[in-house]
């Protein structure tokens, strides 16, 4: 009577069987194996088969982490998802979604391109189970682009003062501070508001600075002596 011998990766999983078929349990999903088989008869032992190679089917997926969770990004910026799907045996591809195209958009890697000032969700799918899904938040900004201080330049006497005004380009920009300095304070000062207030005679330089990109914007403030009292 013949019976047959099934080899796993080399070593013997199954032996006298009298089926020419086998179900070998307990295998590891998303696998690969190889299988060879044998027969035996009283006389002894056949040479093995030629390798068979199988590889067990992926695991069902039951969640998916994004990474980065929260992502802030200005206009124009780009930004590397990635998604784990769990178990490590489930198929690993995802397909990638934007809750607003028009704010930010991801493509079929995972990479966020930030288009306007806004809030989105990035949602990775699994493409084996369409209801395992996660999720992650991208923040876009709008950055500051430039800055004009008016007037340009101002003649003004000693004592007096002049009230510069900072435009921030673009006007939807995030973030709007600015500081103002003075090339010279013994002729000029200059508060945080833009309020310039002369002390002597002369020439001084006023420059205006954003806090988000640093860029800068001058004025050109001549103080000149009051005229005399009857003059």
């Amino acid at each position: 009577m013949v019976t047959y011998n099934v080899y796993r990766d080399g070593s013997k999983v199954a032996s006298g069987l009298k089926e020419k078929t086998y179900t070998d349990e307990g295998l590891t999903p998303n696998t690969q194996y190889q299988y060879q088989v044998s027969a035996e008869n009283l006389v002894g032992e056949s040479e093995l088969s030629d390798l068979v190679t199988l590889t067990t089917n992926y695991s069902e997926p039951q969640s998916i982490d994004v990474s980065p969770k929260t992502n802030n990004l200005n206009v124009g910026g780009l930004k590397n998802l990635t998604a784990k799907v769990s178990p490590d045996t489930a198929k690993q591809t995802v397909t990638w979604s934007s809750t607003d195209d028009k704010i930010a958009t991801i493509d079929t890697n995972g990479k966020v391109s930030a288009v306007s000032k806004g809030q989105v969700t990035i949602t990775a799918t699994s493409t084996d189970k369409g209801d395992v899904k996660g999720t992650a938040t991208v923040n876009v900004k709008q950055p500051v682009t430039g800055v004009t201080i008016s007037p340009k330049s101002a003649e003004i006497e000693v004592g007096s003062t002049q009230q510069l005004t900072a435009t921030i380009a673009p006007d939807n920009a995030d973030n709007k501070k600015v500081t103002y300095s003075t090339s010279d304070d013994t002729i000029a000062v200059v508060n945080s508001s833009g309020l310039v207030t002369s002390k002597k005679e002369g020439q001084a330089t006023i420059t205006v600075t954003t806090e988000d990109g640093i860029k800068t914007d001058t004025a050109a403030i001549t103080v000149v002596p009051k005229p005399e009292e009857g003059a």
